[in-house]
């Protein structure tokens, strides 16, 4: 589990290292992967909640996730280099700082250490990685990842209880999910990546 958790930050923070939207696409997807695969290592139940929740890790935020949005921006026809954060210094810094924060929040809620600790360390850092980006982009594409990393993040605390949710709890959680996708979508293509102020070279479909 503890390799599974490293790996899930590495994904975490590669694409704010990067300005392709491509790979931040890729890098939900995989997380959604990352996450399923924890829940395999627990031993296999097929309850309908267990059913359920691999449904969604697998097929929704492993696959339609990213593909509907990377199908959305393909249409956009913008330029291939998006910043998920600004490109310098002072950026790079401050992800690193919070996922700093996220593991020494860990250590003060787990004190004993183990693969708990990192579990709440790697979901923290996500969230807060989440809040940054929400926090530095104004452009369209920027806010909508934001809030997908957010929602993996929330996703990831959730697997640290260890049990699945009911099935009503768990289907809500799913259809939210889908439902806010779509709509992420709908704004994506009525606005544009960059937003209603987007460079003058970039259009909207």
């Amino acid at each position: 589990m503890t390799y599974l958790l490293i790996t899930l930050l590495v994904v975490m923070v590669l694409p704010l290292l990067t300005s392709s939207w491509r790979l931040s696409l890729v890098g939900l997807g995989l997380q959604g992967l990352l996450m399923a695969a924890m829940v395999a290592q627990r031993g296999w139940d097929f309850s309908g909640p267990n059913l359920l929740l691999l449904l969604d890790l697998l097929v929704l935020r492993t696959w339609f996730v990213p593909r509907h949005l990377f199908a959305i921006m393909r249409e956009q026809g913008g330029p291939g280099r998006r910043d998920v954060i600004p490109a310098n210094l002072l950026s790079w810094t401050m992800a690193g700082a919070l996922v700093l924060v996220g593991f020494r929040f860990a250590a003060l809620l787990h004190p004993a250490g183990g693969v708990m600790t990192t579990h709440v360390a790697v979901a923290t850092s996500g969230l807060l990685l989440g809040l940054l980006v929400l926090a530095t982009q104004g452009s369209t594409f920027g806010q909508i990842l934001g809030v997908l990393r957010v929602e993996y993040a929330i996703a990831l605390f959730e697997l640290a209880a260890g049990s699945e949710p009911g099935l009503p709890v768990q289907l809500g959680v799913t259809a939210i999910l889908f439902l806010s996708v779509l709509t992420l979508g709908g704004f994506l293509r009525k606005l544009g990546a960059a937003g209603p102020d987007r460079p003058a070279g970039e259009r909207t479909a």
